[in-house]
């Protein structure tokens, strides 16, 4: 039975997630689903998936519409779905095998016998070749993610599924399992399953799928047929990129590309990722990199090691000239590294803290008098930071929550500058955030970049255009080409993202 939606459409307040979004999946096709960061990919997959309701547009099997009142109508409707969030599918504190059977553990009447449960694991793990190899009386919380993945994905093979979503199913698998995974959802679409296959792995894209179809902005860009390019796909994911000059923002005096600065940061042979290629980067005064490339090529991965947030998997770091090795955060923002993390609300933020003590909350030795916080310097920085970025809400003592996204992020990047590092590091830092808000965080950076060097990361590279003075781009974790702003283009960034950039001159 063809699956489709028609006309969808998604509206958050006033932003439109999806826009009259238009998709079939017919029985034994598999179509990947591909798009940057906010394109509406998981904003698709939740409607889909009963997760949420659509403002408007229809969901049919074979013409016959579907609405959805939550998971288990869509469940009930043949629609099986495995999430990006593997633990969002399991549940901690039961063992493999309940986390196998869980649909007959929540159906009522009664938990199944020890035979009975054992007979329905083995069904579930045969799902998945060559099977789990799983201990099934082992705490699902005790192994290790990539098996909690295999767990979630049986059980969702298992079932007698005719739309199958798999979101991102071989992100922390090894590639002997993902192998694995890629040759069972061919089998299942061999039975007529019908399987939307969401992946930033073009490779598995471009070998797997039927189709593949392209969102941006929300809508439905464009549709590739088998065989795909996969520097088109990139192409169409990323949009127009104009080559503008070398940063729309003014640079301070001083600060041109070529002049004499000092080497802020200095990275030999250091990887993104476990794997990648060894690469080096030098970030000079005065300068900003951007790091750009797909979801899952590395720009998070490296960026936390700079900032201690992770081990450095290889090389050397000097920082200023000297040896820079951090062990934690705290070392290196004693060392002068700042770093703004990707996902503000889970890494950034306080519930319930003020304005005012997010600021200061990284310098709080700097605010304190006989070990006792100094109110009027707390203050005094906060409404400095407030100026500076032109931050609107409620004020300095209302709890952060009360802003706006831009302007709580505005917060995040603005309370580092307080501390004048030496290297500030950016992971995303445009996400969820306004024009304004964007123009007003790339301006104060740009103007405060004179005696620093800025790393900006950020998967959509139109973002670092005006921004950045060079633009590296990685892909599968290690070092695909690097350009300067003024000769980016659609093109070449494609090529270099999608990992066929060989004769793209760099």
């Amino acid at each position: 039975m063809t699956f489709a939606v028609t006309s969808l459409s998604k509206v958050y307040g006033g932003t439109a997630a999806l826009s009259s979004v238009d998709l079939e999946v017919r029985p034994g096709e598999i179509v990947g689903l591909v798009g940057t960061n906010g394109a509406g990919k998981s904003t698709l997959i939740k409607i889909l998936s009963g997760a949420a309701k659509p403002s408007s547009g229809t969901l049919s099997f074979d013409g016959r519409s579907l609405s959805f009142a939550g998971p288990l109508d869509a469940q009930a409707a043949g629609v099986q779905t495995v999430h990006q969030n593997i633990d969002d599918g399991v549940v901690f504190g039961a063992t493999v095998a309940e986390n196998l059977t869980l649909d007959s553990l929540a159906g009522g009447g009664g938990a199944p016998g020890w035979f009975q449960t054992r007979a329905r694991v083995r069904a579930a793990a045969s799902a998945v070749a060559p099977g789990l190899g799983l201990p099934l009386d082992a705490p699902v919380e005790t192994l290790p993610a990539g098996a909690r993945q295999q767990i979630v994905i049986a059980r969702a093979l298992s079932r007698r599924a005719r739309l199958l979503i798999l979101d991102e199913p071989t992100s922390t698998l090894s590639a002997v399992e993902a192998d694995a995974l890629v040759a069972r959802v061919k089998q299942a679409a061999a039975t007529g399953v019908a399987v939307l296959y969401v992946s930033h792995r073009l490779s598995e894209i471009e070998t797997l799928c039927d189709r593949v179809v392209v969102l941006r902005d929300g809508r439905v860009v464009r549709t590739f047929t088998a065989p795909p390019d996969r520097a088109a796909i990139v192409t169409a994911m990323l949009g127009p990129v104009a080559a503008t000059e070398p940063g729309s923002a003014p640079r301070p005096p001083g600060a041109e590309v070529g002049g004499p600065a000092r080497e802020v940061l200095v990275a030999e042979g250091v990887r993104a990722v476990p794997g990648g290629r060894e690469f080096g980067l030098r970030v000079r005064a005065g300068e900003v990199l951007g790091v750009t490339g797909l979801v899952g090529a590395g720009k998070t991965e490296l960026l936390e090691q700079l900032a201690g947030a992770r081990p450095l998997l290889s090389g050397r770091l000097l920082l200023d000239g000297a040896p820079y090795r951090p062990t934690d955060p705290r070392a290196a923002i004693e060392a002068g590294v700042a770093f703004a993390a990707e996902e503000r609300a889970a890494q950034a933020v306080v519930p319930g803290w003020s304005v005012r003590a997010h600021v200061t909350l990284p310098w709080l030795r700097a605010h304190s008098r006989a070990g006792l916080l100094a109110p009027r310097s707390e203050t005094a920085a906060a409404r400095r930071v407030a100026d500076l970025f032109g931050v609107r809400g409620p004020g300095i003592e209302a709890p952060i929550e009360a802003l706006s996204g831009g302007n709580q992020q505005k917060v995040v990047v603005g309370r580092w500058l307080e501390g004048t590092p030496r290297l500030l590091l950016l992971d995303e830092p445009f996400r969820g955030v306004d024009v304004g808000a964007r123009a007003d965080i790339g301006r104060v950076v740009r103007e405060h970049a004179r005696e620093m060097g800025v790393v900006v990361a950020s998967c959509d590279p139109q973002e670092l255009i005006g921004l950045a003075d060079r633009v590296l781009v990685l892909h599968e974790g290690g070092p695909a080409g690097e350009l300067p702003v003024a000769e980016t283009t659609a093109e070449r960034l494609a090529a270099l993202m999608s990992g066929t950039g060989e004769g793209v001159p760099a």
